[in-house]
């Protein structure tokens, strides 16, 4: 065992708590994503804008039909009334009327009032006709029953449509903002995250350690006592339970420490190795005064790749909740070991009629940081289920819970090889 803790000290740099990052992929796929929305965006609104456009040209080809009805006179009085005022009068784009020799006329929805006739204003409006003349081809007005231009009209596009061209552009905008803040946020809560892996973990280094710790004292003073009565027997036997402890101590060790590196898995007996968890555990309730009883149940099982020590650590953490569970009343803790149906698994089951976990609690223990006790950080179950499914390829999950009556956890864990003995 110290071989195992000086190899893991002189390694140290391979042993590191693995942090869940982005990876650069995913980050260009948002990206990518991203710029995706934005063109559909703009595509969608460059749609919308031509089909405004249209309008606005099928609006001046209808005032360039009411002026050539006007000029043979098939249409006059109230009729061209109406259509001038619910056509032309109601439209909000500008337009432009001018003469063959593109003299501004008449105009409307410009800069320039309709009124101002000034040299100053005309030339405004020739600039305007400049600027959007080739980009909106004007429409012409044509003697009835000849072939002559009488005039052109000019249109261009309204407020709205103008403003149709910023919305992809404060979409953009806005999704760049929202960037920015979630970035900050994610790494905000990815720093908070990591404090709270190191001060779990040194919570519970101090919880694993307890246990061993609490056992040492105790056959400390049973050592004094059978010291002062002369009973060699005892501190024999005394001595062989402190050097268990011990052992424990510096397995805790190298344990913490093989989290976050790829574990060695071997052949391991699953009945011989709960047994010796189970024993360890017996021998040490009296000292926790707790009325306990521990049932084991083994039925012939195959044999799994484990790593003894992470896995070890997963029993302890939950044969300890069953224990904190019971609370000091009387109690029993089931721990049994059977085979699936198909065989393919060994399934272990640790039950208890402690108090059980609410039901609105079920769906949320093994998420870090979850705890019910007044004191604890909540990586128990966390670092169990993570032991059991990424390091073990197995499963863990509550199977039932039912408050002071019965709460029963399961590992699965795949089957390796032929038969253990019990």
């Amino acid at each position: 065992m110290l071989k195992q803790i000086k190899r893991l000290f002189s390694r140290g740099g391979q042993y590191r708590i693995e942090y869940h990052r982005v990876s650069p992929f995913t980050v260009l796929a948002m990206i990518l994503i991203a710029l995706a929305l934005v063109a559909l965006i703009f595509w969608f609104t460059e749609i919308i804008r031509n089909k405004m456009v249209e309008y606005n040209r099928r609006v001046m080809n209808t005032y360039a039909r009411l002026w050539t009805m006007t000029l043979s006179r098939s249409i006059e009085g109230p009729e061209l009334s109406i259509l001038f005022e619910e056509i032309i009068e109601k439209a909000d784009f500008p337009m432009v009327y001018t003469n063959t020799d593109g003299e501004p006329i008449y105009w409307r929805n410009l800069a320039v009032p309709e009124n101002d006739t000034s040299e100053v204003g005309r030339e405004k409006v020739k600039k305007w006709l400049k600027r959007n003349g080739g980009k909106f081809p004007p429409i012409a007005i044509r003697i009835p029953g000849r072939n002559k231009v009488l005039a052109y009209i000019y249109f261009g596009e309204s407020p709205v449509v103008k403003r149709l061209i910023f919305i992809p552009i404060l979409q953009a905008f806005v999704m760049l903002i929202l960037f920015i803040i979630g970035t900050i946020i994610y790494k905000r809560i990815k720093r908070y995250e990591q404090q709270n892996i190191w001060l779990g973990l040194a919570k519970e280094a101090a919880h694993q350690l307890g246990t061993p710790t609490s056992s040492l004292l105790g056959w400390v003073e049973l050592m004094n006592e059978a010291i002062k009565e002369g009973d060699y027997a005892e501190m024999k036997r005394i001595n062989s339970e402190i050097e268990k402890d011990v052992r424990n101590l510096s397995r805790i060790v190298v344990r913490f420490g093989q989290i976050g590196s790829v574990p060695e898995l071997s052949p391991v007996d699953p009945i011989l190795f709960i047994r010796e968890i189970v024993a360890y555990f017996r021998e040490r309730l009296p000292q926790f005064s707790r009325n306990i009883e521990l049932v084991e149940h083994y039925e012939p099982v195959p044999g799994i790749m484990a790593n003894k020590l992470l896995l070890n650590w997963a029993l302890e953490n939950l044969l300890k909740n069953s224990i904190e569970a019971i609370g000091q009343k009387e109690g029993t803790i089931w721990i049994a070991i059977r085979s699936s149906l198909n065989g393919d698994e060994v399934n272990i089951t640790v039950s208890d009629n402690g108090k059980g976990i609410a039901s609105a609690d079920q769906k949320k223990i093994f998420s870090p940081g979850y705890t019910s006790k007044k004191r604890g950080w909540g990586l128990g179950l966390s670092l169990t289920k993570r032991i059991v499914e990424d390091y073990h390829h197995g499963k863990l999950f509550l199977l039932e819970s039912r408050p002071n009556e019965k709460t029963t956890f399961v590992i699965a864990l795949p089957a390796h090889n032929k038969k253990s003995n019990i």
